[in-house]
C-alpha cells in the first residue's frame, strides 16, 4: 500500500497533507484553496495562487522595477502590487516562503519600503500577507539592517491603513519588524508566528515550551492578534476593512 502511496505523490496529481497525512488529489486541493477537507489544514500557497484567492480577477498590476536596483529588482521573495478586493483598491505585499524561506535581504526590505512609500503617496490601503524563516543571514548585517528600514517605511505611513495577515510560518526578523506593525493583525488557521523556533528557545532558556505555543490560536488568546480567519473567509473580512477605510 505505502508503494502505491508513493508512486502517486510522485506522479504530481496527487498531494499528502503534512497534518493528517491524507492523500488528496490535486485538482480537488486546487478547487478547495489549498485547504485540506480532511483536516482543514491550509496548504502553504504561492503568491500567484494567493492573489487568484484573494483579489478581482485582472486587478493585480505588479509594482514596476526601480531600474536602480539592478538585477536585485528580480527579488521572488515577495509579490508588490496594486489591486483591488471586492472592487475596493488597496497596496498588496505577498511573501512567498518557497523561494529561499522567504527570507528578507537587502532586496526585499526595498520592495517592501517601495510598497509602503506607493501606500503613503497614493493613501490606498496596505495589504500585506508576510511567510518568511526571518532574515537572510548570508547577507550580514546589511540583512539585519532591513529590519530598520522597513520600520522606518512605517512610520512614514502615519495616518495610512495597513492591515497584516500572518501566513504560515512567519518568524524572526520579519515578525520582530514591518510585519507586526499594522493596525489590524490578521492571521490564518494554525499559523506560527513568532522569533525564535522552539527549538532554539528551549535549547536557550533550558525548559519546556508548551504545545502550539506559536500558534495563531494561542497568540489570539493572549491578545496579540485581532482575528483568526479561514482562508475561505479572508477576501469577504479584507473587503469589510477596506471599506472603513
Amino acid at each position: 500500500m505505502s508503494e502505491i502511496l508513493d508512486i502517486a505523490k510522485k506522479d504530481g496529481r496527487w498531494v499528502e497533507c503534512p497534518s493528517c497525512s491524507e492523500i488528496i488529489l490535486k485538482k480537488k486541493l486546487e478547487e478547495n484553496l489549498w485547504i485540506c477537507n480532511h483536516c482543514d489544514h491550509h496548504f502553504r500557497i504561492s503568491a500567484k495562487d494567493r492573489v487568484g484567492i484573494i483579489c478581482d480577477e485582472g486587478s493585480f498590476v505588479p509594482l514596476e522595477a526601480d531600474e536602480s536596483e539592478g538585477m536585485e529588482a528580480d527579488e521572488e521573495a515577495i509579490s508588490c502590487g496594486k489591486a483591488s478586493i471586492d472592487g475596493r483598491g488597496c497596496w498588496l505585499g505577498i511573501m512567498d516562503f518557497s523561494h529561499k524561506g522567504g527570507t528578507m535581504g537587502v532586496a526585499l526590505g526595498r520592495k517592501v519600503v517601495r510598497l509602503m512609500d506607493a501606500s503613503r503617496e497614493s493613501g490606498l490601503p496596505l495589504v500585506i500577507f508576510p511567510a518568511s524563516g526571518g532574515v537572510r543571514i548570508q547577507e550580514g548585517i546589511w540583512g539585519l539592517l532591513q529590519m530598520l528600514r522597513t520600520v522606518h517605511a512605517r512610520d512614514r505611513m502615519k495616518g495610512t491603513p495597513f492591515i497584516t495577515v500572518f501566513t504560515d510560518p512567519t518568524s524572526g526578523g520579519v515578525t520582530a519588524s514591518f510585519a507586526a506593525l499594522a493596525d489590524i493583525l490578521l492571521a490564518e488557521p494554525k499559523a506560527r508566528i513568532g522569533f525564535a523556533g522552539p527549538r532554539v528557545i528551549q535549547s536557550t532558556l533550558n525548559c519546556a515550551i508548551p504545545q502550539g505555543f506559536q500558534d495563531a490560536e494561542t497568540l489570539l488568546k493572549n491578545g496579540f492578534l485581532d482575528r483568526i480567519v479561514h482562508r475561505r473567509d479572508l477576501r469577504d473580512t479584507l473587503s469589510f476593512f477596506l471599506k472603513w477605510f
